[in-house]
C-alpha cells in the first residue's frame, strides 16, 4: 500500500482554502503511512488520529460553511457524509486507545477511500456550483 499524492486534475475544488485543507488530509496519510513503516514510535499513531481530529473539525466545518453561504442544494446529504467521517475517526481513535493491532491498516485503507471516493467524487461535485456562485 502506498500514499496518494495531491494531484490538480483530480482534487482540485477550486476554492484555494479547501485546497489547502485537502492537502494536509494527504499529508496525514503519508505520516500514516510512515508510522506503519517505523514501528520505533509508538506514539506515532495517536498523532496522526489526533491530526485527524483537528482536520475533521477544521476542515469540515469551513467547507460546509462554504456550502451553506452559497446555499448549496445538497449541502444536508454532503453533512452526513461528514458526520460518517468524523464518527469514523472517532471510533480510530477509540481503537487506538484499545490497542487495536489492525488499527494502521484499516485507518489507512479508510482515509485512502475517503479521498478517493469523498474528495475525488462528492467534492467535485460541488465545483460548478461554487465557481457559478462566484466563489473562489
Amino acid at each position: 500500500m502506498s500514499a496518494i499524492d495531491w494531484n490538480r486534475m483530480k482534487h482540485d475544488v477550486k476554492i484555494e482554502i479547501l485546497n489547502k485543507q485537502h492537502k494536509q488530509l494527504f499529508d496525514t496519510l503519508r505520516a500514516l503511512y510512515e508510522a506503519m513503516e517505523d514501528k520505533s514510535d509508538k506514539k506515532a499513531l495517536g498523532k496522526v488520529i489526533d491530526n485527524l481530529l483537528l482536520y475533521s473539525k477544521e476542515h469540515l466545518e469551513t467547507e460546509e460553511a462554504i456550502l451553506e453561504k452559497y446555499g448549496y442544494p445538497d449541502l444536508e446529504e454532503h453533512k452526513k457524509l461528514h458526520e460518517f467521517f468524523v464518527k469514523k475517526i472517532n471510533e480510530f481513535h477509540q481503537a487506538y486507545d484499545d490497542h487495536n493491532v489492525m488499527l494502521y491498516f484499516n485507518l489507512a485503507i479508510f482515509i485512502k477511500s475517503w479521498i478517493v471516493n469523498h474528495i475525488e467524487q462528492v467534492d467535485k461535485q460541488y465545483v460548478p456550483f461554487l465557481l457559478e456562485k462566484g466563489a473562489s
